[in-house]
């Protein structure tokens, strides 16, 4: 029997569990705690997301004994152990293909702004009154006895985003919270946004400039991946909050299309959510050409994208000035054979946007032509010039050396111009034409 505590939650209401949840390998979990005379509950996402009938993406648990026994009682019951983030509590364990956070109750002692020093309690009222937001402070018994103590339940339902006590004192613990704040908000909330909030995340924004790159890129991907974020990203910058951090990401109105697209417009399962993309979207440089490029990629590198990231960032910062909805399909597989389907897909979805936010209306017309651009993508097959380097050798066309890759690039040219028809004998016949007149002139 788990142990009596100081102070306890009374229960406020009851759902039923579901997915994980109520999963067998989870209720081992909390069996395997409470034999070892521990309390577990849900805490969180998983309990927001399940009064609201979504999916479950994790499920982390909160416990009142401390890490090393809740380790020793998983450890001795079989069940994979890892110390994920032992110095605040945060074990993980695995149980076939789950895998569950399990945190120690805590209180914080001191806080930064940036880091906080804990102190492990079996208070569960501490334990939420250091939580961020009301809904985020909903915790829930394994049966799916709900405890409330913030009133999360309700702001959660009325889509309000609340801080837990005053929003100033939240923000300074953490100032992460400003954008988390407005992240939660996207994926959650319904408008108005909470005026109090919003205000105290302007005031605290000079604290976000002693945040990582890493975390404010994490909140800033997570924002994007919510159905419709370009309104919350308007009050973000209504408010003053992503200006001095990100004074790029202005470009609400491109965003609010290319949201559009990917949710509504189109319905292509090669087109879906992108936060990348939703990212270039919202980028603004004043720079052209090899200028616009180097500045997208040095704004991705802050940002401590991946090299990957990087160099698809800042193409579909620029390619979408190499295509319009007037092309005939030479030139549009033209594009393919250089890009790849997926690049241009990228292309033709940022070419799009940025034409109907300056046209400032939306044609039926025109919109059937952007989709014939990505018709065309989805049938793409890549394809390869059909000579190589060693073919012009093995013809003793010209010596090894420069002039066999200035040769390749005549044939490459001259096959694109033919729309990729000549197959190899007619390029290496169109080659040695080529060579021989150029050995007349030189005569």
């Amino acid at each position: 029997m788990a142990r009596t505590r100081m102070t306890k939650l009374e229960p406020t209401g009851h759902f039923a569990p579901q997915g994980m949840m109520a999963a067998p390998e989870t209720r081992r979990l909390f069996s395997v705690l409470a034999q070892q005379g521990g309390t577990a509950r849900f805490v969180g996402g998983c309990v927001r997301d399940a009064l609201l009938a979504r999916d479950l993406v994790d499920v982390d648990i909160a416990c009142d004994l401390k890490p090393e026994s809740t380790m020793a009682a998983l450890k001795d019951a079989g069940i994979r152990v890892i110390p994920t983030g032992l110095q605040h509590g945060t074990i993980t364990a695995i149980i076939n293909d789950y895998s569950y956070e399990v945190t120690t109750l805590r209180v914080d002692v001191k806080t930064d702004g940036r880091h906080a020093d804990i102190a492990f309690t079996e208070n569960w009222l501490l334990d939420a009154k250091r939580r961020d937001f009301t809904f985020n402070a909903l915790y829930a018994d394994i049966d799916g006895t709900l405890y409330d103590p913030f009133h999360g339940e309700a702001d959660l339902r009325i889509g309000k985003v609340r801080f837990i006590g005053v929003a100033e004192e939240r923000i300074a613990e953490d100032y992460l919270r400003i954008l988390r704040f407005f992240r939660f908000f996207a994926h959650y909330g319904r408008p108005p946004i909470d005026p109090i909030g919003a205000e105290a995340c302007r005031k605290g924004v000079p604290g976000l400039h002693d945040i990582s790159s890493e975390r404010i890129r994490d909140e800033m991907i997570k924002l994007l991946r919510a159905k419709s974020p370009a309104a919350t990203i308007a009050d973000m910058i209504g408010f003053s909050v992503l200006p001095p951090i990100l004074p790029e990401l202005v470009n609400v109105a491109r965003l609010r299309i290319v949201e559009w697209l990917e949710t509504s417009a189109l319905q292509d399962a090669a087109i879906s959510i992108d936060p990348l993309r939703r990212m270039a979207a919202l980028f603004v440089t004043d720079k052209n050409g090899n200028d616009a490029i180097a500045h997208a990629a040095q704004f991705a590198r802050s940002l401590r994208l991946s090299n990957d990231e990087i160099e698809r960032f800042s193409l579909m910062c620029v390619s979408h000035h190499l295509i319009d909805n007037g092309m005939d399909a030479r030139r549009i597989r033209r594009h393919l054979y250089h890009m790849g389907a997926p690049a241009f897909r990228d292309a033709v979805i940022m070419a799009w946007a940025t034409h109907t936010t300056r046209s400032g209306r939306v044609m039926s017309g025109e919109n059937r032509r952007w989709q014939d651009m990505l018709d065309v993508a989805n049938g793409w097959q890549p394809c390869e010039l059909p000579v190589k380097g060693r073919d012009i050798l093995q013809a003793k066309l010209v010596p090894a050396g420069p002039d066999v890759g200035a040769l390749l690039r005549r044939a490459e040219e001259y096959w694109l111009e033919n729309d990729m028809q000549p197959d190899h004998d007619m390029l290496m016949d169109y080659l040695a034409a080529h060579v021989a007149g150029s050995s007349r002139e030189m005569k």
